[in-house]
């Protein structure tokens, strides 16, 4: 093997000598025993050279030697040999093999639905559409291997009688869904019955559009009572029997209670702290570092993801720094708790399906609970509304 050829093996750098005394450095760096290649005299006092690059740390030893006499510089003017040409090659495959990952992820997420789109409707709303789609199980995230086309579409049209024709077309990760809805002679002869209240309430207001009234504005009715009958006659006076149609509006009462307490538990720093790193390629997370309880230690979590250009890689890196604490009772003022109540108890309200804005009227009693620590909130309050309900027969 030539000396050039194992010079490349280890690695080199090209060096540009700079000053007066050059030739005393060349000479120092000879007795050293630092090979020196391919010298080359730009000009008087600028020289290129080539030496191995762990020789080229032994060279500035040797300038500053002659640091009394003439200066000298030396800078590198670049990298060669194998060394230098697989360090380059590492990061480029760090490179490539994100984007092999971001490659599969790809292909692994196109298995799947992510998009969901309707067609056809006129009358019927896309969020009433999607709705009965989800109870069939199509949603975004499910395998497109596991998308029934026939199942659904029987489903749907059991679900919306509004529909007279439905067809699922699978595209990839977006699933058509075309319908077609029927005509309102169509609708009125699917089937005949009779609008009953849905809940207790007093009537404020009535309007038969099809049927026979049964109350009255300012009648009392509980829930199940038949409010407009499907019976009528027609303009030749012959008696119908069809689907009821109208509105009947009226006050309704609905009551609910929240609680709270006039004690909580809060979390005290104890100055302990901990970290752990997590690292996830894909659905796979390797923990580095052990994890503590979340019962009394705080988490603050920081993600890093790694991005090829505007591609997200499947590749994450995560922090968790645990803060142990202890918790300890506090009291808690009494308006503090009551608004807490309060809000409790209009969560269960809404869950009742009362809308804040149809309030007409709000009454609130306020108490201690048993034990003294909490507080009770009632709340009762008096909504307008469409009660009725139709059943078909």
């Amino acid at each position: 093997m030539s000396p050039f050829l194992w010079l490349w093996w280890r690695g080199y750098v090209t060096v540009c000598l700079r000053g007066a005394g050059i030739e005393r450095v060349l000479n120092s760096a000879a007795q050293a025993g630092v090979a020196v290649l391919k010298v080359e005299r730009l000009t008087s006092d600028v020289v290129l050279a080539r030496m191995a690059a762990q020789d080229f740390r032994r060279l500035r030893p040797l300038i500053r030697e002659w640091m009394n006499g003439p200066r000298v510089s030396v800078s590198i003017l670049d990298r060669h040999g194998l060394p230098f040409l697989l360090r380059r090659f590492r990061r480029r495959a760090f490179l490539a093999l994100g984007l092999g990952l971001a490659a599969l992820a790809v292909i692994y997420l196109s298995s799947f639905v992510w998009f969901i789109q309707v067609f056809g409707n006129e009358t019927l709303a896309v969020e009433v559409i999607k709705a009965a789609v989800e109870k069939t199980g199509l949603r975004a995230g499910v395998p497109r291997g596991a998308v029934d086309a026939r199942r659904i579409e029987q489903q749907l049209l059991e679900d919306l009688p509004q529909l007279t024709w439905v067809q699922l077309r699978n595209q990839g990760i977006k699933v058509e869904i075309h319908v077609r809805e029927r005509e309102a002679p169509e609708l009125a002869a699917q089937g005949a019955g009779h609008i009953y209240a849905k809940r207790d309430g007093l009537v404020t207001e009535l309007l038969v559009l099809r049927g026979t009234a049964q109350v009255r504005e300012g009648d009392t009715v509980r829930r199940d009572e038949l409010l407009i009958s499907g019976m009528y006659y027609d303009p030749q006076g012959r008696r119908q029997f069809g689907a009821a149609q109208g509105i009947v509006k009226a006050r309704v009462w609905y009551q609910a209670v929240g609680e709270a307490s006039l004690v909580r538990w809060q979390p005290e720093k104890t100055g302990v702290r901990h970290r752990q790193y997590i690292l996830t390629v894909g659905p796979l997370s390797i923990p580095l570092g052990r994890s503590y309880p979340r019962e009394n230690h705080l988490i603050t979590t920081r993600n890093w993801q790694l991005y090829l250009g505007r591609a997200m890689a499947p590749v994450s890196w995560s922090r968790l720094d645990y803060e142990e604490v202890e918790w300890v009772l506090v009291p808690v003022a009494r308006w503090e708790a009551e608004k807490a109540a309060y809000e409790l108890a209009w969560e269960s309200l809404i869950r009742q399906g009362v809308d804040r804005e149809s309030v007409v009227a709000e009454t609130k009693a306020v108490e201690y609970v048993t034990d003294g620590e909490g507080i009770r909130v009632t709340l009762q309050v008096e909504v307008l509304e469409d009660i009725g309900h139709f059943s078909g027969q």
